[in-house]
């Protein structure tokens, strides 16, 4: 599918090319070198919600990682009454380290970095190669999904981006790789939009897959607009509707599980390990404590199920929309490649982040 030029041309839902700009749209672009008041007396660098983001993203899935595929109450029985509080050795990697999750989620800002302001035709090659360069590199080790894999061997062997992917996948790979795309894109709805939403047909074409890659990237760029967190959803579902209604009908659960404890909310919301039921639960944890990056992440990392992946979007939600000092300096600095992730949010900041 080629990256349209003009609706007519395209086979992407009209939500893709249609973006409004709304008044938070409209706060961040003109405040995109600026300074954003978060609470009484606290002012946060647009700079430093970059930072945020990225490191934000890579300790939660950190501190998930370790309990991936368990469940609340053997996460509980092993860690203790509060569950995971801390970073955990996960079985063969040192403690802090992160996931396949964060590493495509690199993959993807180094080719934002090399190709932000391109043509999106190039952006996408560009995603394309960084994800194929990671899936040969040894530190591919982190158990990616089969999805993922299956895409990156077909680009291996010469197929198109637009045609490496697999249809029938809704799995949540390409949702938790996009938080750059909002980070990059945030001033321009139709172009996140459309990037987001064809980034995932890499590796992941089904409809709820599609518009969870789209659904991380506008609430990245929600949050560095400082959308109030009532008005996420009504954005999300709005940017979402026409590509999957079965998507839409999972946030739809969230105002619903919002009034109930973590444990409650998540047998309504999933265990995420598809992309409606990742993105819905993410939210659930920022919505509920949008102001509070820990508590944010460790709800979402004691989730049963796909931990790694919830507070991985959801880690990076909260750190854009709070910045990288509200992140606890022991994680920021002891979650792996610290150095790395925050020079790669200034390296966003400094390619997409600044006007022209």
């Amino acid at each position: 599918m080629e990256v349209p030029d003009s609706p007519e041309r395209s086979g992407v839902p009209g939500c893709l090319l249609s973006g409004r700009c709304t008044e938070a749209e409209g706060r961040f672009a003109a405040n995109r070198e600026g300074v954003v008041r978060r609470g009484p007396g606290r002012r946060c660098a647009m700079r430093e919600r970059f930072q945020g983001a990225i490191v934000g993203l890579a300790v939660g899935d950190a501190l998930g990682f370790p309990v991936e595929f368990i469940g609340a109450e053997e996460i509980r029985r092993r860690h203790g009454p509060q569950g995971i509080t801390d970073f955990v050795a996960p079985r063969s990697h040192p403690r802090g380290s992160y996931t396949d999750d964060t590493q495509m989620s690199l993959a993807v800002a180094a080719a934002l970095i090399r190709h932000g302001n391109d043509q999106p035709e190039q952006v996408l090659g560009g995603i394309a190669g960084e994800l194929l360069a990671w899936a040969q590199s040894p530190e591919n080790d982190r158990a990616p999904g089969s999805t993922t894999m299956s895409a990156c061997r077909r680009l291996q062997a010469g197929r198109s981006w637009r045609e490496s992917g697999v249809e029938e996948s809704k799995g949540c790979g390409s949702t938790i790789r996009t938080a750059p795309i909002g980070l990059c894109c945030g001033a321009d709805r139709a172009r996140l939009l459309a990037i987001a939403g064809q980034s995932s047909l890499i590796t992941h074409g089904h409809p709820c897959a599609v518009a969870g890659a789209v659904a991380n990237a506008l609430a990245v760029a929600l949050a560095l607009a400082d959308t109030p967190p009532e008005g996420f959803l009504p954005q999300l579902v709005e940017a979402t509707q026409s590509i999957s209604p079965e998507f839409v009908a999972k946030l739809g659960q969230v105002p619903e599980a919002l009034s109930m404890a973590p444990e409650g909310a998540f047998d309504v919301l999933g265990d995420a390990w598809v992309a409606e039921e990742a993105m819905a639960c993410a939210l659930y944890c920022f919505i509920r404590s949008p102001g509070d990056y820990r508590s944010t992440v460790l709800t979402a990392a004691n989730a049963s199920g796909d931990s790694d992946s919830i507070a991985c979007i959801a880690g990076g939600i909260s750190g854009a929309y709070n910045g990288l000092a509200a992140i606890p300096e022991a994680w920021r600095t002891g979650v792996e490649n610290a150095k790395l992730l925050v020079e790669t949010g200034t390296g966003l900041w400094e390619a997409c982040g600044r006007p022209a």
